[in-house]
């Protein structure tokens, strides 16, 4: 893919998880981050991750704002971090997705250069997805804005704000946008894995 860097946001708290960091919990024996880097690389030009260093390597970007705001705060850390290329647009995918279609990044930058939208997201089902997206890069004062000033850590207020286009994705038999939070979907994901 050219024109386009990458990243995994990974800062999340895992709460919903018990005493395993969502980060480190493995499916089929391979840790979810793992996952996540498997499907996003070979569909960016440059990988990165937003997380705490101790689990996701010396390498990943931590959030520069104190206390948890959410995954916001990964895409505005992202953003203004000096390990981003020059490219235009910035994809951003969750670490807990792991069935994430490998040709969504493609798509997404189609649907997002054809229009110069700021913002292409996926939906499924009719329902957005904003941690599946892709953002051209010229939306950084903006969400400085919102998290800074307007302290709003939500993506609805940005998708709404800005100039965004929703891409529907087909329905599969697996939802591709499954998202890991409890240990009952690390084993429902296992579970479908297996079909």
């Amino acid at each position: 893919m050219i024109n386009i860097d990458g990243v995994i946001l990974a800062a999340g708290r895992s709460s919903r998880m018990g005493s395993v960091n969502k980060v480190q919990s493995l499916l089929a024996g391979r840790t979810l981050l793992d996952h996540a880097k498997a499907n996003l690389a070979p569909q960016v030009d440059a990988l990165l991750v937003n997380g705490d260093k101790s689990l996701c390597g010396d390498e990943a970007i931590a959030d520069r704002l104190e206390g948890f705001k959410g995954p916001l705060a990964g895409l505005y850390s992202t953003l203004l971090s000096d390990k981003l290329s020059s490219a235009e647009y910035l994809m951003m995918a969750p670490c807990d997705g792991p069935f994430m279609p490998n040709n969504l990044v493609a798509v997404l930058y189609a649907e997002i250069s054809a229009t110069d939208a700021d913002i292409a997201c996926a939906r499924y089902q009719g329902f957005a997805q904003p941690t599946f997206s892709l953002w051209h890069k010229r939306v950084t004062p903006v969400v400085d804005q919102a998290l800074l000033v307007k302290k709003n850590g939500g993506f609805k207020p940005l998708l709404e704000g800005l100039n965004s286009v929703y891409l529907d994705w087909p329905e599969q038999g697996i939802n591709p946008f499954f998202n890991i939070n409890t240990q009952d979907d690390l084993a429902e994901a296992e579970r479908l894995l297996c079909l």
